[in-house]
């Protein structure tokens, strides 16, 4: 291990970096190395771990790499479930349980318009519909910082969440565009 690494800083410390202690400042430092061994003008990374794009793009911009940190959509199986390797270890079973993540973050996006806590909302009621999974985190997050979406926040958004489906952790996101939603929307995290 090096003595001298990237830190994400507060935004790699939230979600995924709390449930993965030192994750990012491990891929950070590893993409810095391949960036600065290959020094591309174009880099591309999936959207499927919004969370680690985010912070890519931010190390590259305040490292002044002058790398375009392009990105992909997510790719699904058949059936709807973010392509990962993990997905393998899923049962039967599991995997319909899992699926509860893509209608969670659906339902979140029809309510999109109505703000980050409808959208918060109506993904939770269809987790918690699915007692087997075990949800660690459900949020709507502004893209460029990974800080929760402020009540009564319009424009771009992210619902991300992350959960257990048997022994398998899976994580998914869908971009939403938020609306204002009521004036008295509580906190959206």
């Amino acid at each position: 291990k090096p003595d001298v690494t990237v830190d994400p800083g507060p935004a790699g410390q939230v979600f995924e970096g709390e449930f993965r202690p030192g994750f990012f400042g491990g891929v950070l430092t590893v993409v810095l190395k391949l960036l600065m061994l290959t020094r591309p003008d174009v880099a591309v990374f999936g959207q499927k771990d919004a969370q680690q794009l985010m912070l890519v793009r931010r190390m590259v911009s305040d490292l002044d790499l002058g790398v375009e940190i392009a990105s992909l959509p997510i790719q699904r199986d058949a059936d709807g479930l973010a392509m990962s390797s993990r997905n393998r270890y899923l049962s039967a079973a599991d995997r319909a349980e899992a699926l509860a993540l893509l209608r969670a973050l659906r339902a979140g996006e029809a309510r999109a318009a109505q703000g980050a806590t409808a959208v918060l909302t109506a993904a939770r009621e269809v987790l918690t519909a699915v007692p087997a999974l075990s949800v660690d985190y459900v949020a709507v997050v502004d893209p460029a910082t990974f800080t929760p979406a402020r009540p009564g926040r319009a424009g771009p958004g992210v619902l991300i969440a992350a959960a257990r489906a048997g022994g398998t952790r899976l994580i998914d996101n869908m971009p939403v565009v938020l609306g204002a939603g009521a004036a008295t929307e509580g906190h959206a995290s």
